[in-house]
């Protein structure tokens, strides 16, 4: 409902073309009435509705609701998935640098898949535009989302009633929008000077992911080349296409104690659960001394894509070796030098 009422708000003010998509951005942060906090809050909320929507799963799982439950527990899958797909479309609306980058990350991402990586690749770079973003991402996704809520859930609370639904639910709601609200307040979102031009290769050369795509970025510079498919798609297909199937593998519910069945399910999974939810903080943790500052950062742009002299030389750079002002570094890259 948050995500729903900010993203009509910038609706307004958004223009999709690659000369005006940035300036109508910033006009939108610095300009407007409670533009800055719309977008804020936007953006802030989008992460706490990723990092919830994945506990929501969690909790799923463990309670067994693929049991008798199948069409609930098929949804919540596919919903899971569209929330991911939001993030993605959502962090290359604004097509600052950022955006321009998560853009040319995702493709680079997509062309590591076996035997249709190249096409897509191809298709993403030839088939893309502000405009079809914006309509991916404000409309298409969005309608997806409202068909598979009315099967997942809305059917059922129209009958219990929303007001009692968010009334019961609201000491889990305030505190997760007290601690979106905090963020905006404190950390807003860097706004470039309205005199740089955020088109590739023109103006000035700042990126740096949002951290929840490092973790997905982490094969590519912890495994060699070619082993990134195996984690990139083979072991994503496999989890995703479990987790579909899962309510036709397992028809019966548990019996009360211990048994092999539970073992066999519960610890793979839960394993697989602290390497996702702990390879997110290891990988934002991680990335920025792994050597992606020493062509985004220490150069401050001057040579992008071309590492420096010092690439991971932390005797003649010793910048590489300070963590704090690297993270600092990584998360306002506008701000910190």
């Amino acid at each position: 409902m948050v995500q729903l009422c900010t993203g009509l708000y910038m609706m307004f003010y958004y223009e999709p073309g690659l000369q005006d998509t940035y300036k109508s951005i910033q006009y939108l942060t610095n300009e407007t009435l409670f533009g800055s906090f719309f977008r804020n809050t936007h953006r802030y909320v989008a992460f706490l509705l990723v990092y919830i929507t994945f506990l929501h799963m969690v909790r799923s799982f463990y309670r067994a609701d693929y049991l008798g439950r199948r069409m609930n527990w098929l949804t919540g899958v596919a919903l899971f998935l569209l929330v991911l797909s939001f993030t993605v479309t959502g962090a290359i609306l604004p097509w600052e640098w950022k955006g321009y980058w998560i853009m040319e990350m995702f493709i680079n991402f997509v062309e590591t898949f076996p035997l249709v990586g190249t096409e897509l690749r191809h298709f993403f770079m030839d088939t893309y535009t502000p405009m079809r973003n914006f309509i991916v991402h404000n409309l298409f996704l969005p309608l997806i989302t409202f068909i598979l809520l009315q099967y997942h859930c809305l059917s059922r609370l129209k009958k219990r009633g929303f007001t009692t639904y968010l009334l019961n639910h609201s000491f889990i709601i305030l505190p997760a929008l007290l601690v979106a609200i905090g963020l905006v307040l404190y950390y807003p979102i860097p706004t470039e000077d309205p005199e740089i031009i955020p088109m590739p290769l023109e103006g000035r050369f700042i990126p740096a992911p949002e951290w929840f795509f490092v973790t997905f970025l982490l094969p590519f510079w912890k495994f060699h080349k070619y082993t990134v498919p195996t984690f990139t798609f083979y072991i994503p297909l496999a989890i995703i296409a479990l987790m579909f199937a899962l309510p036709y593998l397992h028809r019966k519910k548990f019996v009360q104690g211990f048994s092999l069945k539970k073992l066999l399910l519960y610890v793979p999974s839960t394993l697989l659960i602290l390497f996702l939810f702990f390879g997110t903080i290891y990988g934002s943790y991680d990335s920025p001394w792994a050597g992606c500052n020493c062509c985004h950062n220490v150069s401050m742009g001057k040579r992008m894509g071309i590492p420096p002299v010092t690439f991971k030389d932390r005797n003649r750079n010793p910048l590489n070796e300070n963590k704090k002002w690297m993270m600092l570094h990584w998360y306002e890259p506008q701000v910190t030098w």
